[in-house]
C-alpha cells in the first residue's frame, strides 16, 4: 500500500510512502504519521492511498516506509484532506501548509480526545432573550443545520443584540461558536459583552498576539469541547471545532479576511462555508454593507438576507466637497470649520484618512523618482518617527532613511504627497489650537492592542476632541458625543487598478455615516472631501443608500465579466534581466492557451512594471478571468507544472484582493 503524505512545507505536492505492515489495517487518510523527511523525521498526514498496482512512482529512486501514526482516529471532525486539496485547487495553497493550518504547533503532538456530547458539564448561559422585530430575526436565524445569511445592518440596530441571542441559544443546544473580527480594536467590546453570558472557563479568544500559552490553551480547549465560544481574527476559522454549530462573520466585507500576504492563502468566509458542511453550521454573514459576493449570493437564493429593524432616527446629513481646485492642504475650510464648531460646542469628531502614516508618497519634483520596496517592489509611503522621516513600506513593514538626493537625477526636492494619518494629525493641531488632538491607526495597534485601547476609551470619555484614524474608527463603536465625522481622500483608490475601489470606499462612507447614527449631539454631519464629485459612488452617497449602489455595482461587474461572475488568477513574473521575463512569460501564455479559449475566459495584460535603466528588477503583470471554479483549478494546475528558471520568479495568486 502507497501512501500520499503531505508535510508542512511551501510545496504544491505529496510524497509517496509504503506504508508499514504494523499500521497498514488502520492506516487511513487524515490520520497524522512521522515519516523520515530528508535529514531528519517530520510530522505530516495521510491524504490518499493507492494499492501498489496503481501508484505513480516513477521518477523515485527509493521509496521510504511508515511505521507509527500518531492517531488511532482522524483528530478532527472535518476531512482536512478534502479540505487542504480544495484549499490547493481554490487559492493554490500549498497541501501540506493547508494541513498545518489546522493544528499549528500541535501537527507534531499527542491530542487530548474529544469529549463525548454533554461530556463537558453545563454550561452557564444568563440573561434575558430578545423581544420585538429582533427576537423574530433571531428565530429565522436560528434554524437548524447548515446555511448562510447575510446580516444586512449596522451595530447601531441591534446587531450585537442579535449576536448575543444567537450564541446563547447555540450555546444552550450543546454547539460551539465561533466569531471573527476583522480589527484587534473590536475584540475588548464585544469580548465584555459576551462574557455577560458565557462563563469565563467557556469563552476563548484567538488572535496573533496571544502567547504560546494562551494559544495552547484556547487550541486544546476548543479541541476537547471545554471552550464554546470563541472570538477571534481569520485564522480562528482553522480552529478544531467538534461541533461548530454558528459561525458569525463580523464585518464580512472586509478585505482582511482573505489571506494573501503568506502561505496558505485562503478567505475566512470561503473556508467557514465549506466547513458548514461537516459540523451543520449557520453561517450568519454581518454588514452595514455586505460584499458584493454575498450580495449576489443573496439575490440567487444561495443566501438568506435578513435586515435589521431601522432604528427611528433622522438622516444623516451628508456634504460632499469637491477639491479639485484646492492645493495641497489636506483638509478643507468647510470641513475645518465644522471641527472647530464641534470643538466649540463641547462636541467630538473622527477625521478618517485612507492610509497610515504621513504621506502616500515622496517622489521626486524633477523626475517623479519613487522610492519601491526592494522585497515587495511597492511604492514606499513615508513615516516620521524620533528618527526622523523615513520611507516605510505599507505591505511588510520595511523602512529605510530618506535620501538627500534622487537616486534616478540628483535632484535634492521630494514633495510628499497624499495626506496619511500623521500629517492630518500634525495639521489639525495647528488649525485647532487649544483642541484635544489625537491619532489611533495600524501603527498604535501594532505598538500596544492596550495603547490603542486606551486612546478609544479616552475618547469616549470626552478626554479627546478630534480623533484621527483610519476607516477602523468609525466600525463597530458607539461614541454618543460625536458631533462630526471627515473622510480626508476619499476618492484615493478609485484610479486604481483594483476593481473593488469603489465598492471599498462606499463601504468606508457608509461605515462613517453610521458612525453618527447613534449620536446625540445636533446636527451631525459626515463631510466627504473627494476630487472625483461626478463618479457614481457620490451620486448615491447623499442618501446613504446601500441597495442603490449595490445594484450599480453588480451591474458593472457583470459588464466586465468581474467577481462574483468570474474567477481571478494574478500573475506576476519578475527578474532582473527583461528577456528572461519576456521569454518565460509566452511560455506561461503558451501554457494558458486553453484558458483563454474557454467561455468567457479572458487573459489581460502584461502590465510592465519597472525598466532595465532604472530599476534592477523588471515585473510583467497578468490577470485570468474564468468562468468558474473548475475553471479555476485547472489553469491553476497548468501554472502549478510551469518550472521558471532560477534567475525568474512567478508569483500565482487566486481571487486576489491586493491589486498594488
Amino acid at each position: 500500500m502507497i501512501a500520499e503524505i503531505a508535510f508542512p512545507v511551501p510545496l504544491r505536492r505529496t510524497f509517496s510512502y509504503r506504508v508499514g505492515d504494523g499500521i497498514l489495517a488502520c492506516a487511513r487518510p487524515g490520520l497524522r504519521v512521522v515519516a523520515p523527511f530528508g535529514p531528519r523525521n517530520a510530522a505530516g498526514m495521510i491524504m490518499r492511498l493507492h494499492d501498489d498496482s496503481v501508484a505513480d512512482l516513477s521518477g523515485i529512486k527509493e521509496i521510504k516506509t511508515i511505521d507509527a501514526l500518531l492517531d488511532a482516529e482522524p483528530p478532527i471532525k472535518d476531512d482536512v484532506p478534502e479540505i487542504a486539496f480544495w484549499m490547493q485547487d481554490r487559492w493554490n495553497a500549498p497541501v501540506g501548509m493547508a494541513v498545518e493550518s489546522f493544528f499549528g504547533p500541535f501537527m507534531g503532538s499527542p491530542l487530548p480526545p474529544a469529549l463525548p456530547p454533554g461530556g463537558e458539564g453545563p454550561t452557564a448561559v444568563s440573561g434575558e432573550g430578545l423581544s420585538g422585530p429582533l427576537a423574530e430575526l433571531c428565530s429565522r436565524l436560528s434554524g437548524g443545520g447548515a446555511a448562510a445569511h447575510v446580516l444586512f445592518g449596522p451595530p447601531q440596530d441591534g446587531r450585537y443584540e442579535v449576536y448575543s441571542e444567537l450564541i446563547r441559544k447555540a450555546v444552550t443546544g450543546g454547539g460551539q461558536v465561533l466569531c471573527l473580527v476583522p480589527d484587534l480594536n473590536l475584540i475588548p467590546p464585544l469580548e465584555e459583552r459576551l462574557r455577560k453570558i458565557i462563563k469565563p472557563e467557556s469563552f476563548a479568544v484567538w488572535h496573533s498576539r496571544l502567547s504560546p500559552a494562551q494559544r495552547r490553551a484556547a487550541w486544546h480547549g476548543v479541541k476537547n469541547g471545554t471552550t464554546r465560544v470563541v472570538l477571534g481574527a481569520r485564522s480562528a476559522a482553522f480552529l478544531p471545532f467538534g461541533r461548530l454549530d454558528l459561525a458569525l462573520i463580523d464585518e464580512e466585507q472586509d478585505d482582511i479576511y482573505k489571506a494573501e500576504e503568506q502561505e496558505p492563502n485562503f478567505h475566512a468566509r470561503e473556508l467557514l462555508l465549506k466547513r458548514a458542511s461537516y459540523h451543520g453550521t449557520r453561517v450568519v454573514l454581518a454588514s452595514a454593507a455586505p460584499s458584493m459576493e454575498a450580495y449576489a449570493r443573496a439575490g440567487s437564493g444561495r443566501f438568506s438576507w435578513n435586515a435589521l429593524p431601522a432604528a427611528a432616527r433622522e438622516r444623516t446629513k451628508v456634504s460632499i466637497v469637491d477639491m479639485t481646485s484646492r492645493g495641497w492642504e489636506p483638509v478643507s475650510s468647510r470641513l475645518g470649520e465644522k471641527l472647530a464648531g464641534v470643538v466649540a460646542g463641547k462636541k467630538q469628531a473622527l477625521v478618517l484618512a485612507g492610509r497610515k502614516g504621513y504621506a502616500s508618497l515622496a517622489p521626486c519634483a524633477n523626475c517623479g523618482w519613487i522610492k519601491r520596496c526592494g522585497r515587495c517592489r511597492v511604492p514606499m509611503g513615508t513615516l516620521k518617527d524620533p528618527e526622523g522621516t523615513r520611507f516605510v513600506c505599507r505591505r511588510c513593514g520595511r523602512k529605510e532613511p530618506m535620501p538627500e538626493i534622487c537616486p534616478a537625477c540628483s535632484g535634492k526636492v521630494f514633495r510628499e504627497s497624499g495626506a496619511g494619518t500623521q500629517r492630518i494629525e500634525a495639521y489639525l493641531k495647528k488649525l485647532l489650537p487649544g483642541a484635544r488632538v489625537a491619532r489611533c491607526d495600524g501603527d498604535v495597534v501594532r505598538r500596544s492592542v492596550k495603547d490603542a485601547r486606551l486612546v478609544y476609551e479616552s475618547f469616549r470619555r470626552g478626554e479627546i476632541d478630534v480623533l484621527v484614524g483610519t476607516r477602523l474608527l468609525a466600525r463597530g463603536h458607539d461614541f454618543p458625543n460625536l458631533g462630526a465625522v471627515g473622510v480626508v481622500d476619499s476618492d484615493a483608490g478609485l484610479s486604481a487598478a483594483d476593481f473593488r475601489a469603489s465598492e471599498k470606499i462606499f463601504q468606508t462612507l457608509l461605515e462613517a455615516g453610521a458612525a453618527l447614527s447613534g449620536t446625540l449631539a445636533p446636527d451631525p454631519e459626515l463631510i466627504v472631501q473627494t476630487r472625483q464629485p461626478g463618479h457614481y459612488v457620490f451620486s448615491v452617497l447623499p442618501g446613504l443608500d446601500y441597495m442603490k449602489f449595490a445594484a450599480n455595482e453588480l451591474e458593472a461587474r457583470k459588464n466586465f465579466f468581474y467577481p462574483p461572475f468570474s474567477e481571478l488568477i494574478s500573475v506576476a513574473i519578475s527578474s532582473g534581466e527583461a528577456a528572461a521575463v519576456s521569454s518565460f512569460s509566452e511560455e506561461m501564455l503558451r501554457s494558458l492557451d486553453c484558458a483563454s479559449g474557454e467561455a468567457g475566459a479572458e487573459i489581460l495584460g502584461p502590465i510592465v512594471l519597472g525598466e532595465p535603466k532604472r530599476s534592477r528588477t523588471v515585473k510583467e503583470s497578468y490577470l485570468v478571468k474564468l468562468p468558474g471554479e473548475k475553471e479555476l483549478a485547472e489553469c491553476l494546475a497548468r501554472l502549478r507544472r510551469l518550472k521558471p528558471p532560477k534567475k525568474v520568479r512567478m508569483k500565482v495568486t487566486a481571487d486576489p484582493y491586493s491589486f498594488r
